[in-house]
């Protein structure tokens, strides 16, 4: 089976992902700071939608600590599980950033782009690279090829 058409698939909407990525590290869902209980609410909230926009059977469930998200998508083959978490470390110190680290932006380098602000790299970018790889396959193939 070709991944091909997955693959333009991603490029072709890289620009919405980009931006669904750029809306979830706005989300200051700093776990260890319980100022920031609300924030990790509403990441929680807002990856249930984004699951559920991909048929996903998501929802928060509560812990002893922050909620989790667990989804399940029924279909053939493996049965596949993914860990990511939404929540980030502190920001501080504040003064080693050039920009306000939950204000996040693309900025070129000498190696090409990158994003910049606080859970891009840990664990927020990987999260999504996940859900576009899924949004991408099955908008192409109609259903994903196994279960998660």
């Amino acid at each position: 089976m070709s991944l091909d058409a997955v693959l333009a698939r991603i490029d072709s909407d890289l620009p919405a992902a980009t931006d669904r990525l750029l809306e979830l590290l706005r989300i200051q869902s700093i776990s260890t700071d319980p100022a920031y209980k609300a924030e990790c609410d509403k990441a929680a909230d807002w990856l249930v939608a984004d699951l559920q926009s991909l048929g996903v059977s998501a929802e928060k469930r509560a812990t002893p600590g922050h909620p989790m998200v667990v989804g399940h998508v029924d279909g053939p083959g493996p049965h596949v599980l993914f860990y990511g978490h939404y929540d980030v470390q502190p920001v501080d110190p504040l003064n080693l950033w050039d920009r306000d680290p939950f204000d996040p932006a693309i900025e070129e380098t000498p190696k090409g782009k990158v994003i910049r602000g606080r859970g891009a790299s840990d664990d927020k970018g990987q999260l999504m690279t996940f859900i576009e790889a899924c949004r991408a396959y099955k908008a192409e193939h109609g259903a994903l090829p196994c279960k998660i």
